[in-house]
């Protein structure tokens, strides 16, 4: 039996690998190490990703760790006060 895509799934496929090929280009680009004449610049990272209900947190600095951490925390009541 052959399977037909309709134009909803082409669509779907074509923004998936769009959105793929805008992903790559972004780490191409932000790969290239840029001379800049301002040494004294610093830059923040800051993050959380859930895996499951469980958060993986970091930043630099306490202030931005205490925020995500925060979060986090909240996210996890949120989810488990939702499944029960």
């Amino acid at each position: 039996m052959i399977q037909t895509l309709n134009t909803l799934q082409l669509l779907g496929f074509l923004i998936l690998g769009l959105g793929i090929l805008l992903i790559v280009a972004g780490c191409v680009a932000g790969g290239r190490e840029v001379k800049r004449s301002d040494e004294g610049v610093r830059s923040e990272s800051k993050g959380m990703i859930l895996i499951g209900p469980i958060p993986i947190v970091w930043g630099f600095g306490s202030k931005g760790w205490l925020i995500a951490g925060a979060i986090g925390v909240i996210i996890i009541v949120v989810w488990i006060l939702g499944w029960h």
